[in-house]
């Protein structure tokens, strides 16, 4: 292929600067302005809605811009995610040819962990017996095939409620959000080794990460037979549909818009 002239390349290293500046600025904007839950009474740049600018919230704006320029560098607009299989099962198969943006993960530090490819930031889990421990179960539904299970009145409503990691837009992964976490050079569990990482017992999310060889709830429902919702089994990474009264895992999630 031949080169690029002098002044075109020049131009997209300068249209790419422009682009990442610009996300920043996006980022910072929407993180200050749209911050808190409180409507127009809301104190400008209060990101946990306390009534007040701290520290705190200094660091949430700077680690959301910051995450919005490595998506913008790192996943060019429209590149679907890797799958990150790397063993190859002949020259055409995935694992040869490893299309996709390869997956990048930032600990935020704070119990969360951030996608740098898809920009969704996930909640890390622990094993301390709180909100966010690894074994905790929840159904999808009462029973009346709408989602107002304990998943959301007694997970999403108490990490809304207190505003974790200084947000109070917490909800359930669609089922190809849930499926972005799967390493499919993994099993037990297949997911990437940023969310199942120094796991012992008594350990809390913000000083390790943990994941169940299990099924976790998403937000979609099966459509075939609405009683049920997908779910990823995260000992293998495979999608299937169950009782929308059953009891499960579930990671929040938050993002994506």
């Amino acid at each position: 292929m031949p080169e690029l002239p002098t002044t075109l390349r020049s131009y997209r290293r300068v249209d790419m600067k422009r682009m990442v500046w610009t996300g920043l600025a996006a980022a910072l904007a929407a993180t200050i302005f749209g911050a808190g839950s409180a409507g127009a009474s809301s104190v400008c740049g209060d990101v946990n809605d306390n009534g007040e600018v701290t520290a705190t919230d200094a660091l949430s704006v700077l680690r959301k811009a910051v995450g919005q320029a490595i998506v913008l560098l790192c996943a060019p607009p429209g590149q679907f995610p890797s799958t990150g299989q790397t063993t190859a099962y002949g020259t055409d198969s995935d694992g040869a040819v490893q299309i996709g943006a390869p997956r990048s993960f930032t600990d935020n530090g704070d119990g969360t962990i951030t996608d740098n490819v898809t920009g969704l930031m996930w909640e890390k889990k622990g094993d301390s017996g709180n909100i966010h421990d690894k074994d905790n179960t929840y159904t999808w539904s009462t029973g009346d095939g709408n989602l107002n299970g304990t998943a959301v009145k007694s997970f999403l409503e108490t990490l809304n409620s207190e505003g974790f990691a200084g947000y109070k837009d917490w909800r359930l992964p669609n089922i190809l959000e849930l499926q972005s976490l799967v390493d499919f050079e993994s099993t037990s569990p297949a997911i990437y080794p940023e969310f199942s990482t120094a796991c012992v017992a008594g350990c809390a999310e913000t000083s390790c990460s943990c994941a169940s060889s299990s099924y976790y709830l998403s937000s979609s429902t099966y459509r075939y037979l609405t009683a049920n919702e997908w779910v990823v089994d995260f000992s293998d990474g495979y999608a299937l549909s169950i009782a929308k009264t059953s009891l499960r895992r579930a990671r929040a999630v938050r993002g994506g818009s």
